[in-house]
């Protein structure tokens, strides 16, 4: 039997306080929706549905083709959320999954569970319920004297007594398709709100058909997030999971509270990771690795024993045996060779290093092709904007280029060159040159007098 999943997800989100739809908001650099997408997939779901609405287009962009899409024009509940896709899925044999689109820890074994318990049992509705000790805000499950579910009642609408019980609905169902969407269309709005809950359905569905419930114990997998403060709570439950795995695995982490690590992150064993340190998007490193303190990775592939300090890698590469930092920042695809050294206040930028390359110091290469040997003097750069449009600059093998360099690019620099300290290059360098660009020094004896005038003595 086939199964689907059905999110929820075309709200604005006005609690965020942002203009992006909530569901698109990131969590650790990445967007919620994003986290329920790729747990769905590594799950025994079969096909993905998003209901979308408020820039829509927004979270098309996202996903791509990852799932199928169908719009709620008007939000006029939950309920009126899952009519806009009973056109599609009661013409599906199977079973959908239902749930939110703002519950970012849903996790994949979990849905495999709720749907075997649900198959196992027979069930027409799945709902699936938590206990909370604080349950304000939720709605209630209400049970029979036999334990089984009757209804669920919203919050402002239960007894004093109602308020009392300790288990929720999580908003999240598991659903026979022919049942329960065809049933759907007889769900009605008389409530002050005028919308279409599609909590109602327990009681429709109990009428004709077997409804049951799937008791999460992990309660954060289930937490809804309304607010940039429920922002921060799953963030700190997703950090908390992601290092405890990595650890399990062989990444020593000092501090581990003070690291922050992506969810796509691959940490290989015998990695460490120092405190203050953030590692996010398709970051892959290296055993051996030494990341942090105070750093940011994102995006980047970090090599076999590379240090990192103090310092900001994105979208670049670190090859092998190469240290960066402190107060580095490679950017924009910047590829670092081998048995480099990228120092203090160094900025890298689409540019690619050889093997034992280094720039131990307050330099800027940007636009650079850079070979193997090269060593940049302290304030050296590669001026690559001539305000309009960036050039490259391409350096040979053995360079020495001397300190408070400017290389005006386009530039050649052959193999085998020594540039002198103070120089501005402005035109080629053929290999084994030795080039010197700047003005003569012209020293005048004894003639500072009539340029500095002496101090006056301080009487007392």
């Amino acid at each position: 039997m086939k199964k689907y999943a059905l999110v929820l997800a075309a709200g604005k989100g006005t609690r965020m306080k942002t203009d992006i739809p909530k569901v698109a908001f990131p969590i650790l650099r990445k967007p919620m929706i994003e986290y329920i997408v790729e747990n769905i997939e590594k799950s025994v779901v079969d096909d993905i549905y998003l209901v979308l609405g408020y820039k829509r287009e927004v979270v098309e962009d996202i996903l791509k083709n990852r799932a199928k899409y169908v719009y709620q024009e008007e939000q006029l509940g939950t309920g009126h959320a899952a009519m806009q896709a009973s056109a599609v899925l009661e013409k599906l044999d199977g079973n959908t999954f239902i749930m939110p689109g703002d519950v970012p820890l849903i996790w994949y074994k979990s849905i495999n569970r709720m749907f075997t318990l649900h198959e196992e049992s027979n069930n027409d509705l799945t709902v699936v319920t938590a206990h909370y000790d604080d349950p304000e805000g939720y709605g209630r499950i209400i049970r029979n004297e036999h334990g089984m579910i009757e209804r669920i009642i919203e919050e402002r609408d239960a007894t004093d007594e109602q308020k009392e019980i300790k288990e929720v609905n999580t908003g999240i169902y598991i659903v026979n398709n022919k049942k329960f969407f065809s049933l759907l269309k007889k769900l009605g709005n008389k409530n002050a709100k005028g919308e279409y809950y599609i909590t109602d359905m327990v009681e429709l569905m109990n009428k004709k058909y077997k409804v049951g419930s799937y008791l999460i114990k992990n309660n954060s997998i289930a937490m809804g997030v309304n607010d940039l403060y429920g922002i921060s709570k799953a963030e700190k439950y997703l950090r908390e999971y992601i290092n405890k795995e990595h650890m399990i695995n062989g990444v020593s982490m000092i501090n581990p509270e003070t690291i922050t690590i992506g969810h796509n992150v691959i940490i290989e064993p015998g990695v460490t990771i120092n405190p203050n340190t953030t590692i996010t998007g398709k970051t892959y490193i290296r055993t051996g690795a030494i990341i942090g303190p105070n750093t940011e990775v994102h995006n980047s592939q970090i090599f076999e024993n590379v240090v990192i300090k103090h310092s900001l890698i994105y979208d670049s590469i670190v090859r092998e045996e190469t240290t960066v930092g402190p107060f580095a920042h490679l950017r924009d695809h910047a590829d670092i060779g081998s048995h480099n050294r990228i120092g203090n206040f160094v900025e890298v930028k689409k540019s690619s290093t050889g093997h034992d390359t280094k720039a131990s110091h307050l330099a800027y290469i940007g636009d650079a092709t850079i070979g193997s040997g090269v060593n940049f003097g302290c304030g050296s750069i590669t001026v690559n904007y001539d305000g309009i449009n960036k050039h490259p600059t391409i350096i040979g093998d053995n360079v020495f280029i001397g300190c408070n360099t400017n290389m005006v690019a386009p530039l050649k620099i052959g193999n085998n060159v020594f540039i002198a300290a103070g120089s501005t290059v402005t035109k080629d360098i053929p290999e084994n040159g030795f080039a010197i660009a700047r003005s003569r020094q012209v020293t005048k004896e004894d003639y500072s007098k009539y340029l500095i005038k002496p101090k006056e003595k301080k009487t007392e």
